[in-house]
């Protein structure tokens, strides 16, 4: 029997042009584009301009410290604080340092003179880079002035940042891009692959392959897809992570695995939304009001503990939190495989979330009344 509707599945993916956009070209390309964004890793070479009202021997050692770091480039010394401000909204550069008149005269006096950094945080991003690289030059300069005169600061503090401390944007950002990505497309064509047989009215051929019975029919129509997105994103995470010089910190195998986990929960949703509404274009709709934004829900960017009522309750609900948390923690982290757990079993029931529908997915299947909508 499922031999039949695999066959079946086969004929109709060969002669369906917009499967192999969905199923091959799509989950191959996308992910090639993020890593292409994300090869250079970490912010370098922002554009900054120095407003120098000194022009001094130390004002011009700052402008060449500031040059000198990684993260960000002088390239421009604007006249006055307005042609600077209007250089940052024009996106000519992404912050301005002001380097004060009398600035070598009072560092001299022992004073301690302000510096000011005007920064775009609406580039939330870079400005936070400009920021960490403009402290750091400046907090060099200073200690080499402090050394010089025999003075050093009588407290330190000691940072050990913990998993990502170079700020790695394809270790934070590029990967869980796209693992989001690839769980939008899952869903999507768990949905198109099930919901079109409703539309095209070919449901009960669809299931007289199957015998007439519901579970090998549903079984046989997914299970092509599940395992190639389960090796897909297998192989394209794996090329990914060695494409951009990462490292698994954790283990591979709970990594992996939880992939295939997560694909069998996004097949779960997708079919659970298909058998709830009946219709390929409201189960699409409401697919994607739900999977579109997950990713702002997961934590990656904005910690779900800090989220209030709703928020906090639909990053729980939605598996795509869970598998990035997953994925972090072994990815970059480095963490035990028994902390990983938890996110794993919370993919589990939307793997038997169609269970819910069973009863409804035999009466779409049985029912010409529910055949042939848009």
């Amino acid at each position: 029997m499922i031999g039949s509707v695999l066959g079946r599945e086969w004929r109709r993916f060969l002669d369906t042009p917009r499967l192999w956009l969905l199923v091959v070209l799509v989950p191959v390309l996308l992910p090639a584009v993020l890593v292409t964004v994300f090869l250079e890793r970490t912010p370098s070479d922002l554009p900054v301009a120095v407003l120098d009202y000194d022009q001094s021997h130390l004002s011009r050692q700052i402008s060449r410290t500031l040059d000198a770091t990684p993260g960000i480039r002088v390239v421009r010394f604007p006249a006055d604080l307005k042609a600077a401000g209007a250089a940052v909204r024009r996106g000519d550069v992404f912050a301005v340092v002001a380097l004060p008149a009398e600035l070598h005269r009072d560092v001299l006096r022992g004073e301690a003179p302000r510096i000011q950094l005007f920064y775009n945080r609406q580039m939330l991003t870079a400005g936070n880079v400009v920021m960490r690289e403009v402290r750091t030059a400046i907090a060099t300069v200073g200690a080499g002035i402090g050394i010089g005169q025999g003075v050093f600061p009588p407290v330190r503090t000691e940072n050990h940042p913990l998993f990502n401390p170079g700020l790695d944007f394809a270790r934070f950002l590029a990967l869980p891009l796209i693992a989001t990505l690839l769980h939008i497309l899952i869903v999507v064509v768990t949905i198109d692959v099930t919901g079109r047989e409703l539309r095209e009215g070919t449901a009960a051929h669809w299931l007289g392959a199957a015998d007439q019975r519901l579970g090998p029919a549903l079984l046989g129509k997914l299970l092509p897809y599940f395992a190639w997105f389960s090796l897909a994103g297998v192989g394209v995470l794996t090329l990914s992570v060695h494409l951009l010089g990462l490292e698994v910190r954790g283990n591979l195998l709970a990594w992996l695995g939880g992939w295939v986990v997560f694909t069998a929960a996004c097949m779960g949703l997708g079919l659970f939304l298909t058998g709830l509404f009946g219709n390929l274009r409201m189960a699409t709709s409401v697919a994607s009001v739900v999977i579109s934004p997950a990713f702002a829900y997961s934590g990656m960017t904005f910690p779900t503990t800090a989220m209030e009522g709703f928020a906090r309750f639909w990053s729980t609900v939605l598996p795509l939190g869970h598998y990035l948390n997953l994925q972090t923690a072994q990815l970059a982290m480095g963490s035990a495989v028994a902390s990983s757990l938890p996110h794993l079993f919370w993919l589990l029931p939307f793997v038997g979330l169609p269970v819910l529908v069973v009863r409804r997915w035999r009466h779409l299947l049985a029912d010409p009344a529910h055949w042939g909508g848009r």
